[in-house]
C-alpha cells in the first residue's frame, strides 16, 4: 500500500508514516528492514487508525486492542492483511472487549505531584488493566506519582527491574557497567483519569529520583517493541539514546495468544511431560526489539549504539522456525523437551 502526504495529513493519530518511523529506528540502531515489512506496517497503520477511530481516542485500554492487532499480523503474516474476513472478525472481537471504556473529556494535568515507593499489589493491578502487555512485574522497585496523599490519586506508575538480559551482558562490559549499576525501566504507565501526566515528564521525575536516591546506579535502560506499534518516541523525547538491538528468531503463540519470551521460558521451565502444548510460531520473523538507555551519571557525548544481541530461544524452536520459514499461516507445534 502506497502512503501519500495527503493520507498522512488526514490521519489524526500520526505525524509520520510507519515507513518513516521504522526507517528512523533502523538507521539509529543499525539494522536493515525488508521492503515487504515496511509495506505491511503501512497496511497495519491504516488498520490501526480504523480500529482507534472505533475505539475512541480517549479510550484508556485502546493500546491493549491495538497491540492485539499487531500481534495478529505477527501470527498470520501478510496473508492476514489480505483477509478481510479475518480482519473484520478480529475488529468485532476487540471492539466488543475494549470499546466500552472511557475517561472524562476535561482531563487536566496535576498541579503538583510527588513520587512514592509503592508495593507491587498497588501497581500491578493498574498495569494489568491498562498497560499493553497486560501484566506487571513482582521484582524490583515500584514507583507512583501521586497528585495527593492517597494511592487513589495516582497519575502514573512505573517499575524498575534488575538487569537480567544475560545475552546482552557484553554491552555492559563495553560500557564498564556492572549489572548492579543499571536498572531496567520495565513498566511505564500514565494512569487514566481526570488528572494525567505526560510520560516524558514522568520519566524525568523517575530519572531524578534514581539519581538522588540510588547513588550506586549509573544508568537506566528500557525496551521498545516496534512489532507492537511502538517506535520509541516517548523515550527519545525523554533523551534516552540507543543502546543495542535485540534480534528474535521467532514470535511464539499459545492458544492463538502471543506470549512474551519471559513467559515462554517460564512455561518451558514448568513443563512436566516433555512437551509444550498448543505452541505455534508466527508467520513473521519479528523486527528487532530496541534497547534504549539513559546514563544517570557520566558523559553522554559521543555515545553510539554499541552492539546487537540475540534472544536465546530453545534450539528446537529456532530449528522449527527455520523449517517453516516459507509458511504464511502457522500451525500448532508439539515441541519436545531438549
Amino acid at each position: 500500500m502506497a502512503i501519500t502526504a495527503g493520507w498522512q495529513a488526514n490521519v489524526p493519530f500520526y505525524s509520520k508514516s510507519a515507513t518513516q518511523k521504522l526507517k528512523g529506528i533502523a538507521d539509529a540502531f543499525g539494522f536493515p528492514i525488508e521492503r515487504g515489512i515496511l509495506d505491511d506496517h503501512e497496511d497495519l497503520a491504516t488498520l490501526r487508525w480504523r480500529l482507534q477511530s472505533r475505539l475512541g481516542k480517549d479510550n484508556p485500554v485502546a493500546t491493549k486492542a491495538l497491540t492485539k492487532l499487531f500481534f495478529a499480523y505477527l501470527r498470520g503474516g501478510h496473508d492476514f492483511l489480505n483477509d478481510d474476513q479475518s480482519i473484520q472478525k478480529l475488529f468485532d472481537e476487540l471492539i466488543d472487549q475494549y470499546a466500552h471504556h472511557g475517561v472524562p473529556a476535561d482531563v487536566t494535568a496535576p498541579e503538583t505531584g510527588h513520587l512514592k515507593v509503592l508495593k507491587a499489589e498497588i501497581v500491578n493491578p493498574l498495569i494489568s488493566k491498562y498497560h499493553f502487555l497486560g501484566y506487571g512485574r513482582n521484582d524490583g522497585i515500584h514507583l507512583g506519582m501521586q497528585s495527593g496523599k492517597e494511592s487513589d490519586d495516582l497519575v502514573a506508575v512505573a517499575t524498575f527491574s534488575p538487569w537480567d538480559i544475560v545475552h546482552a551482558d557484553h554491552v555492559l562490559n563495553q560500557l564498564s557497567i556492572n549489572k548492579s549499576e543499571i536498572l531496567i525501566l520495565s513498566r511505564l504507565l500514565s494512569v487514566p483519569g481526570r488528572r494525567r501526566v505526560k510520560l516524558s515528564q514522568f520519566i524525568a521525575l523517575l530519572i531524578g529520583w534514581v539519581h538522588r536516591e540510588m547513588k550506586e546506579i549509573k544508568a537506566i535502560a528500557t525496551y521498545c517493541n516496534p512489532n507492537a506499534g511502538h517506535y520509541g518516541t516517548v523515550y527519545r523525547g525523554a533523551n534516552f539514546i540507543p543502546l543495542c538491538y535485540e534480534e528474535h528468531a521467532i514470535a511464539p503463540f499459545i492458544d492463538e495468544e502471543y506470549v512474551s519470551p519471559r513467559i515462554l521460558q517460564a512455561l518451558y521451565d514448568q513443563r512436566e511431560d516433555g512437551l509444550l502444548h498448543g505452541l505455534e510460531l508466527g508467520a513473521v520473523t519479528p523486527d528487532p526489539l530496541l534497547l534504549y538507555w539513559y546514563p544517570v551519571r557520566g558523559q553522554r557525548k559521543g555515545l553510539r549504539p554499541l552492539a546487537s544481541c540475540r534472544y536465546p530461544y530453545p534450539d528446537e524452536l529456532v530449528d522449527a522456525r527455520a523449517r517453516v520459514e516459507a509458511r504464511t499461516v502457522p500451525a500448532p507445534l508439539m515441541v519436545a523437551a531438549g
